[in-house]
C-alpha cells in the first residue's frame, strides 16, 4: 500500500508537468512544499470530467455504495486487481480516473520487530502522477466533496524488499490515455509497476511515522544497522 507521500516543486512545474491550470482554490494547497501528506489530507488531483485543471480533493475515497448516514470506510488505496474481480469495483474500469502527482512516497520495511521507512522517488522526474480514482458526494450542507484514492499493483523488483505492493505510477504519455480510459478496451493494461530502474529508494527516519512532521528533512537517507540485509540493496 501507500500511506504517505510528497509533493514538493514550484507550481508552474506542477502545470507543465500536468498540462493542466492549477485552479485558484487548488494553489493554496501547493503554495508550500508537502513532505508528509498523510490520509485525510487535502491534495490537487486532475479529473477526467475536467482534464484542463488541477482542483483540490480530499485523500480517502467515500465508496459510492455507502449508505446515508452511515459512517463510511474510506479508502487510501485500491488494488488493481480489485477492478476486475469485484463486483463494486468494476464501474472504476473506464470511469472516475484522475491524476495524483507526487514528487515521492514513502513506504515502510518489516525488520525484526520494527518498521524502517523508506522514500521512493523515480531518478529523473521531479513530479510524477499516480493513477487514482474519484467519488462524488453532497455533504450534510449540500456542498459538493470529491475523494480519491491511489491504485496499487504488484511490486518491481526495487520495491519488493520493502513491501508487497505498490503505487501505480504512471508515465507522462500515458496521462492522457488514463484520463480517457472510456476509449480503451482493457485500461486495466496500464496499471503494471514501474519500472524498476527509472526509480531510487533510500531509508530515512522515523520522524516520517508522524503526520506533524512536515520538513525536508524527512526525505534525508539515514543509516540503518548493518544487520538489516537489505541495506546494501539501496546504497
Amino acid at each position: 500500500m501507500c500511506g504517505r507521500y510528497t509533493l514538493a516543486g514550484k507550481p508552474v512545474d506542477l502545470e507543465k508537468q500536468l498540462r493542466a491550470q492549477l485552479r485558484e482554490d487548488a494553489r493554496k494547497v501547493v503554495d508550500h512544499p508537502l513532505f508528509n501528506i498523510a490520509p485525510s489530507a487535502e491534495v490537487p488531483a486532475v479529473l477526467d470530467s475536467a482534464p484542463e485543471y488541477i482542483i483540490p480533493v480530499r485523500w480517502g475515497l467515500r465508496p459510492v455504495w455507502t449508505k446515508p448516514g452511515e459512517k463510511p470506510r474510506l479508502l487510501i488505496n485500491i488494488r488493481e486487481d480489485s477492478l476486475r474481480l469485484k463486483p463494486g469495483f468494476k464501474r472504476y474500469l473506464k470511469h472516475k480516473h484522475c491524476l495524483i502527482p507526487a514528487s515521492g512516497f514513502y513506504e515502510w520495511q518489516n525488520t525484526s520487530g520494527s518498521k524502517q521507512p523508506y522514500y521512493i522517488t523515480l531518478k529523473e522526474q521531479p513530479f510524477f502522477c499516480f493513477a487514482g480514482l474519484y467519488e462524488e458526494y453532497r455533504d450534510a450542507d449540500g456542498h459538493l466533496q470529491i475523494t480519491v484514492s491511489l491504485l496499487t499493483t504488484e511490486p518491481n523488483t526495487l520495491m519488493q524488499p520493502i513491501h508487497d505492493r505498490m503505487p501505480v505510477i504512471l508515465a507522462p504519455k500515458d496521462y492522457t490515455k488514463w484520463l480517457n480510459s472510456d476509449q480503451l478496451d482493457h485500461p486495466e493494461v496500464m496499471l503494471l509497476p514501474y519500472p524498476a530502474e527509472k526509480m531510487e529508494a533510500w531509508p530515512v527516519s522515523a520522524r516520517v511515522n508522524s503526520p506533524v512532521n512536515n520538513d525536508a528533512e524527512l526525505i534525508n537517507r539515514v543509516e540503518i544497522p548493518n544487520n538489516n540485509n537489505q541495506l546494501g540493496l539501496f546504497s
